[in-house]
């Protein structure tokens, strides 16, 4: 039995309501198949539940994970959503929704988070119009998500928040923080910044320099709704380094497991590379088989990163990665729903101690494992071809 921290499920996800112009997950969604496990784009449309879950139930003979990270596209565009929200909730310790909002209603609010282990990822670049200018294209799709936003506060759980930060909202920060406060729930806001081949555009340099400058300046009064402190302050050196280049090496792959209602399954749920295998295709046993064994995963655990797409990255998983890096405690980590269920704990603590092992091993196994990645038949079984395709995102 593999044992990782989550699964990353992707359940129609080139399907949204929304058209964010530093959006490239949508698109390249389609990258792993065009017919998922939704009947229709259309209003309506409903997800194959027993489909999605048989995939899901072969997963985990092979694959434990006390968590999964559930998302679209746009989740709650497809009507029965919810129930297959419910059904998640009685399989994993803890599910966590991601949504942009515009269709989350009070309704399933409380029903979700009426079940006791459902937590709620809502994208949102700010609290005004002006910060969402590249996601909202009206006044009343803001309404719509601020109203879903003041569903889940009330409700009480705590809330993760992403803000994609761009030279829309950058210099707003401290004012959304402010707002943030003033929410009767526990609220972590984990900025990220654009990512792509539209980033230099979207996020200028001299932009990217100075939110780095008040990145360091937190958590100060800010702390409740903020998570570890250490996140904001890698993200700052991150932003300003000379060449934006990431120097730290990246864990995920080792955590995570992706899995699309098309039945791809991909190595990292952030830097989508290439299908290494799949479900429907090779069925279970044989597409489990390849996780963590696929030449992508050495490839994408180098220290430091050598693969394009891991380079000019920086995700919510550099909070998973401080903890496994020794540079935060379990404590700190936990903070943020995802990783607070026990179960979560216990695995966490697990991963870090075979992170710790792999770094005492004798110097002359890491090398021989060093040259098994660097010579040439590193990159086979699709693992080249994979880095030329992560260069272009």
């Amino acid at each position: 039995m593999k044992r990782f921290l989550y699964h990353d499920l992707i359940v129609a996800g080139n399907w949204c309501n929304l058209k964010c112009r530093y959006c490239t997950s949508v698109a390249d969604a389609g990258d792993f198949g065009e017919a998922t496990s939704a009947s229709a784009k259309r209003r309506g449309a409903a997800i194959a539940i027993p489909n999605v879950l048989d995939m899901l139930d072969g997963l985990r003979r092979h694959v434990d994970a006390p968590v999964i990270k559930v998302s679209g596209g746009e989740l709650f565009l497809l009507a029965n959503a919810t129930d297959f929200v419910a059904e998640l909730s009685a399989r994993y310790a803890h599910v966590q929704v991601l949504t942009n909002g515009t269709e989350l209603t009070p309704a399933i609010v409380e029903r979700l988070s009426g079940l006791g282990n459902v937590g709620f990822n809502l994208s949102l670049d700010g609290h005004t119009p002006e910060m969402n200018a590249m996601r909202w294209r009206s006044s009343r799709l803001g309404e719509r998500v601020m109203a879903a936003l003041d569903a889940v506060a009330v409700v009480g759980r705590t809330l993760e928040i992403t803000m994609v930060v761009s030279d829309a909202n950058a210099a707003h920060l401290c004012d959304f923080l402010a707002f943030l406060a003033t929410l009767p729930c526990r609220v972590v806001l984990i900025p990220i910044p654009v990512r792509g081949v539209h980033s230099d555009r979207l996020f200028g340099l001299e932009a990217r320099r100075t939110f780095a400058e008040v990145l360091r300046s937190l958590p100060g009064a800010f702390a409740p709704v903020l998570g570890p402190a250490a996140y904001y302050h890698r993200l700052a050196d991150f932003l300003d380094g000379e060449d934006g280049v990431r120097r730290h090496r990246c864990h995920l792959t080792a955590a995570a497991v992706q899995l699309f209602d098309t039945g791809a399954i991909t190595p990292c749920p952030v830097g989508w590379t290439a299908e290494i295998a799949n479900v429907r295709r090779d069925g279970i046993d044989a597409a489990s088989a390849v996780i963590g064994e696929h030449k992508l995963y050495d490839l994408m655990q180098r220290d430091p990163p050598r693969v394009p797409v891991c380079r000019s990255c920086f995700s919510q998983a550099d909070v998973l990665n401080l903890y496994l890096d020794g540079a935060i405690d379990l404590a700190e980590l936990a903070v943020m729903p995802l990783f607070a269920a026990p179960a979560a704990r216990q695995r966490l603590v697990e991963l870090k101690t075979a992170r710790m092992r792999a770094l005492q091993a004798p110097a002359k196994a890491r090398a021989r494992f060093d040259s098994t990645v660097v010579g040439s038949g590193a990159a086979g079984s699709g693992a080249a071809a994979a880095m030329a395709v992560a260069a272009d995102r």
